[in-house]
């Protein structure tokens, strides 16, 4: 048995297990993904929330969360860093109840040891960088200049900085990066931190570019295999599910995965305070008028992001285990 760097301190645990005996209980969704902004510094081809120019948003989301009161929230963009009361977001959502596990997704363009620090002192539980290449085409891929050498030089000193924090790259597996997707959780050890992953999908801007292409299907397999080797080797680094992972390169050859629990297991709430089902999905209701039974089960098989794959993975005494850095 081998301990690492845990997710939630042990005790949290207790909580943790009390909040999510109450998800179960009461029909409640297990994330809660909470988009503060639409607006981004970035021009990634494969989304088109950059050309966002004005929007409306709330200032406090205390009520949105007291609402759907979810087990884990993540706040998401645009760019959420673009927002200067980011820290108050943090604490309004870590008091609304014992337990809200609260991460963040971020191009990390805008992290420094001085905002860092801020959002874990507000309670943020972790920080998740998103890198789909390891070099310059991350600069290219995302449209921001000189990207790759900020996170090159500001996550080790982040790791180095905040050992004890939850710190984590997030890349997406795509037609254009197999080949490389192995080397970037190799990067990620090297800085000390983790990586999770998650799978293109075309489904925001119908870019079909990325997706991976039929030729390419042994390739993924091949790669899905070598994460679940590297997973048992290194505890602790790679925090995806073998779960999550195995379905991968079905996905990609189908097209699809069934059973989406979409609107029920996860929920999705714009900047202005209104409900998605998911992210790609159109606005349905105020979330005032939220209750467990909104959502009926979609039709919907067309994505396998690991929003969606992560919170339909088995719940176990392993992976729970797994969230407090405890390794068998």
């Amino acid at each position: 048995m081998e301990k690492m760097q845990s997710m939630i301190h042990p005790k949290q645990a207790v909580n943790g297990t009390l909040k999510y005996l109450y998800i179960k209980a009461t029909g409640r969704p297990k994330l809660l993904n909470l988009e503060i902004t639409k607006l981004c510094n970035a021009r990634c081809d494969f989304c088109d929330y950059w050309q966002t120019k004005h929007e409306e948003r709330l200032s406090d989301y205390t009520p949105v969360i007291k609402k759907i009161n979810p087990l884990v929230t993540v706040i998401t963009g645009g760019e959420p860093m673009i927002r200067k009361d980011l820290p108050d977001i943090v604490r309004q959502i870590k008091g609304c109840s014992i337990f809200i596990f609260t991460s963040m997704v971020t191009k990390g363009d805008f992290l420094t040891e001085e905002k860092t620090e801020e959002l874990f002192d507000a309670g943020m539980d972790q920080i998740a960088v998103s890198l789909d290449f390891p070099g310059e085409k991350h600069d290219t891929y995302r449209g921001i200049p000189g990207l790759w050498e900020k996170l090159s030089e500001t996550l080790p000193e982040l790791s180095e900085r905040f050992p004890d924090k939850s710190l984590v790259l997030n890349t997406i597996i795509m037609e254009d990066n197999l080949d490389e997707v192995v080397e970037i959780a190799n990067k990620a050890r090297e800085w000390g931190i983790a990586i999770s992953f998650s799978s293109y999908s075309v489904m925001k801007t119908n870019n079909e570019d990325h997706f991976v292409k039929k030729e390419a299907l042994s390739k993924v397999r091949d790669l899905v295999e070598e994460l679940i080797a590297l997973r048992k080797k290194w505890k602790g680094t790679i925090l995806s599910t073998e779960y999550y992972l195995r379905e991968i390169p079905g996905y990609f050859e189908r097209g699809s995965v069934p059973d989406c629990l979409a609107g029920i297991n996860q929920i999705h709430v714009t900047p202005s305070g209104h409900l998605k089902r998911c992210s790609e999905m159109p606005v349905s209701a105020h979330y005032s008028d939220y209750r467990p039974d909104l959502y009926e089960k979609t039709k919907c098989t067309s994505c396998w992001y690991s929003c969606r794959g992560e919170t339909q993975s088995p719940a176990n005494v392993k992976r729970a285990m797994e969230y407090m850095g405890i390794y068998i």
